[in-house]
């Protein structure tokens, strides 16, 4: 069995059915003059005909409060065609960015664009990806206290980051469906690893 510590979560995972991407060297190649460098969520698995991409998170900020209409700038309304982009819209688009950027270096390597001998490293039953059993799986460690995410607010945060990640799936056509945001009990039922809380 492997064990990857990752948020205050210990995810026990079968040695030979778990991919630990975020280790891997594409997703942590600094590319030259670049602002937007590869990121990686934290390991893929093979489960119950699916990959499953899994990032875990112990926080994450409230909701936004207000709208961009009700912000200044030097004065004056913010403009219509600017964004503004707070702390739960950065949140929303590094987890994205870590989702999408995984499902590219996963589907480089299963195609061979770095060699073939970079489908060995890959520790799953499955190298490349059906686009129609794919997950993509945020496990939050997180208490229900005020001033941060709380359960009852769970559906709120999946739908946030579905709509993130809209334009990547509409592209490869993955349902909206495969975006989860789960609680470490409701993903050790869906998926049978045992996220231990610490």
């Amino acid at each position: 069995m492997m064990v990857v510590e990752e948020s205050g979560m210990k995810f026990q995972l079968e040695d030979n059915n778990c991919f630990r991407i975020e280790k891997h060297a594409l997703a942590n190649t600094n590319c030259r003059n670049s602002t937007r460098n590869n990121k990686a969520c934290e390991f893929i698995i093979f489960k119950n005909g699916l990959h499953v991409f899994v990032e875990a998170k112990s926080s994450a900020p409230k909701s936004p409060a207000g709208n961009v209409s009700d912000l200044k700038l030097n004065g004056n309304p913010m403009p219509n065609n600017w964004c503004a982009y707070d702390n739960y819209t950065t949140y929303l688009r590094d987890i994205a960015k870590k989702f999408i950027d995984s499902f590219n270096i996963l589907h480089a390597i299963a195609v061979g664009r770095h060699g073939d001998h970079e489908r060995n490293t890959i520790n799953l039953p499955q190298v490349k990806p059906d686009n129609d059993k794919i997950e993509f799986v945020l496990v939050l460690n997180i208490p229900s206290v005020a001033g941060n995410v709380v359960r009852e607010s769970l559906a709120h945060l999946n739908d946030a980051l579905t709509n993130e990640l809209r334009p990547f799936l509409k592209t490869w056509n993955i349902s909206t469906t495969a975006v989860k945001v789960f609680w470490p009990e409701q993903a050790h039922k869906r998926y049978n690893f045992l996220p231990e809380i610490d």
